[in-house]
């Protein structure tokens, strides 16, 4: 099973939402709900999964980066801003006094470990 499929899973669960209802809430079958759940088939598009958040009231943003799809809103702050790529790079040596830097100076302390 996919982290998102499991994700799905749990949060549909939690809501007491059948795959059924949220398939015909989302316009989507219910039996690809079925089948990203067990991990047989890649989330939805974007649009799709926000609606999916929409109805199981989560944050869409979480849903979008557990099916692994870069958020649009993110997509264009990339390309935007020319230092982003760069950092991006070179994130994976930073280390944990880094990222704990760069946390205080974001205003995020204590907020989960580093990618």
């Amino acid at each position: 099973m996919s982290e998102f499929g499991e994700l799905l899973r749990n949060l549909r669960k939690q809501r007491k939402v059948t795959q059924r209802q949220l398939a015909d809430r989302v316009g989507i079958d219910f039996t690809y709900i079925s089948k990203i759940e067990s991990g047989t088939m890649d989330p939805p598009a974007e649009d799709k999964i926000i609606r999916i958040a929409e109805e199981l009231q989560v944050d869409p943003e979480g849903l979008i980066l557990a099916a692994n799809k870069v958020p649009k809103s993110f997509q264009r702050l990339i390309t935007e801003n020319k230092e982003i790529p760069v950092f991006l790079r070179k994130a994976s040596e930073l280390s944990p006094a880094q990222w704990k830097k760069i946390k205080e100076i974001i205003g995020e302390e204590g907020e989960g470990d580093p990618l």
